[in-house]
């Protein structure tokens, strides 16, 4: 199916128009930021062609029965109400790029070839503890295979590979521009695929030099394959920056799962989460998933129509445009969680410790974490229900961890390529394909970010919000007496051990001077010390050192 024109082009939105009868190839469709693209795609370029989804085979189920459980997700709810058979442009591909033997049905290579101008490529594993050969079969050797088949795509307009803008972390300042690779791509994958998982488990560090896990590193190695492609092919790399919660469309507030910052959001809101080591004061570049889909689905037109140099990089970033706090944000869903959308039911009252101090931070985790957690989990199994905090504590535990370098570091992300793209848009397209956050209500949107969570993760209600406060005000006052009587019991002990506490030391100060006094060498000064008497009037004896 071949694209249109720009002699086809009329008044109106551009954008619509020239993914009008063009097909595209999205990896990862399934993923969050995905998920976004493939729907944003659908409904605001209903004349789109077929968008072919390269997803991994799961056993019993086949294409068909794959596509219906997609489509069943209610991010869908607006493109199904909008267009009833949006469906029909969707066309599922089973590959795992990461499998050994990953290898496409040829009717499915066919219709790539015959179709396909350009490749989305979202695929990736995003979990920051991953091996380093589970990385690199995902990120790297994965992304080799897609370009692969770029390769063989005749119509490639754009091919998009999504990295992060976090893959150069040991920078402070993070531009537009290619950054030299942490080490060869190809030699990497050659080491990994003939080195044992004990020897790859100890030269890994080495490799990750000063990134902070092996997902950076390979998204790192991954940047460099793909700009080697460029001279073949018309390579765009976008960085995106941490991926939020939906700002406006389709669903206000909607996120996939609860990876990336709304887990911790939820552990907080739920008291789960007490304790955090992250520096407040340093700045959350995150940026709502539809705007990072729209900012996709214009980039990738932009290189298109203007034919930019290969590789284009843009960072998909808040920059200077809309500047927040971890502090800040922090403050916001505290306010809304107490004041207007509470999260219902909760472990304990929502008031985190957040430090710097590793110290304090150790010890406020395991006083308020792990003890509480245990000890609650012993109740339950007493009570012939399986217990379950202990376990979430643990996995709450092991997702700071991985945070950690993030929430206390922050860099300088410039994003004048991805701007001078917003202004360079029609004002019809600029208000479907929104993504200047500028005018982006922090507040309002960690409440619309709080709602979603209710209704779409934790599938809660949010029909009796009145009720939800009075709620929340009972586990405040709750907290507050607890609070109130635990420093109360301290204070009364403190004070009631103080005057034991005086008579233990005088009797110490006196069995350390009587000890002293009796000692040889003591004696033995004592001894030298020559006096004299004199006897003064009314029969005063006064015995001085001469």
């Amino acid at each position: 199916m071949v694209g249109v024109g720009r002699d086809d082009v009329r008044s109106g939105p551009r954008v619509p128009q020239w993914y009008a009868g063009r097909s595209v190839l999205v990896t990862g469709a399934t993923g969050f930021l995905g998920l976004a693209v493939v729907e944003k795609l659908l409904r605001s370029c209903p004349e789109i062609g077929t968008i072919y989804m390269l997803v991994r085979p799961k056993r019993g189920q086949d294409p068909q029965e794959r596509l219906e459980a997609y489509v069943s997700n209610v991010i869908f709810s607006k493109v199904r109400e909008e267009q009833p058979d949006f469906a029909r442009h969707l066309s599922v591909i089973g590959g795992d790029v990461s499998s050994p033997d990953f290898q496409l049905e040829e009717q499915d290579i066919a219709a790539l070839r015959r179709d396909v101008s350009v490749v989305f490529h979202c695929a990736a594993s995003v979990r920051f503890d991953d091996s380093l050969r589970q990385a690199v079969a995902t990120n790297v050797v994965g992304t080799k295979r897609v370009l692969q088949l770029a390769e063989q795509l005749p119509n490639l307009q754009v091919f998009m590979y999504i990295s992060t803008s976090f893959c150069h972390s040991d920078h402070q300042v993070i531009e537009e521009r290619l950054y030299p690779a942490k080490a060869d791509p190809e030699k990497v994958m050659n080491i990994v695929s003939s080195m044992d998982d004990e020897l790859l488990e100890f030269i890994t560090p080495k490799m990750l030099a000063n990134l902070p896990n092996t997902y950076a590193l390979t998204k790192n190695l991954t940047e460099e394959l793909v700009a080697r492609y460029s001279d073949r092919l018309p390579i765009v790399i976008a960085r995106p920056s941490i991926v939020g919660p939906v700002w406006k469309e389709p669903l206000e507030g909607w996120a996939a799962n609860m990876n990336g910052p709304i887990g911790f959001f939820i552990a907080g809101g739920k008291g789960v989460m007490k304790v955090m080591l992250a520096c407040l004061n340093l700045t959350a570049d995150a940026v709502p998933v539809d705007c990072m889909a729209n900012a996709i689905i214009i980039v990738a037109w932009h290189v298109a129509e203007t034919r930019q140099p290969s590789p284009y990089v843009c960072n998909i970033t808040i920059g200077d445009q809309n500047r927040i706090t971890w502090g800040d944000i922090m403050k916001n869903l505290m306010k809304v969680n107490d004041t207007e959308v509470p999260l219902r039911p909760v472990l304990w009252y929502c008031q985190p410790i957040v430090t710097t101090s590793v110290v304090w931070y150790t010890i406020c985790h395991f006083f308020l974490e792990v003890l509480p957690a245990h000890i609650l989990d012993f109740f339950i199994r007493l009570s012939g229900r399986k217990p379950f905090l202990v376990h979430v504590n643990n996995r709450l535990y092991s997702a700071k961890i991985m945070v950690r370098y993030y929430v206390l570091h922050e860099w300088t992300f410039i994003n004048k390529n991805v701007m001078s793209v917003y202004e360079s848009m029609t004002p019809e397209d600029k208000e479907i394909f929104y993504f200047n956050v500028k005018d982006l209500d922090q507040y309002d949107y960690c409440k619309k970010s709080l709602i979603g969570a209710k209704l779409y993760i934790l599938n809660e209600s949010i029909d009796d919000l009145p009720g939800d406060l009075r709620y929340m005000r009972r586990m405040y006052y709750l907290h507050v007496v607890v609070r109130t009587l635990f420093y109360g019991l301290l204070l009364w002990l403190l004070y009631s051990m103080s005057e034991p506490a005086l008579e233990m030391v005088e009797t110490a100060m006196e069995y350390l001077t009587s000890v002293f006094h009796g000692a040889p060498i003591i004696r033995a000064l004592a001894d030298d010390v020559p006096v004299s008497s004199t006897v003064l009037p009314d029969g005063v004896v006064d015995v001085t050192n001469s």
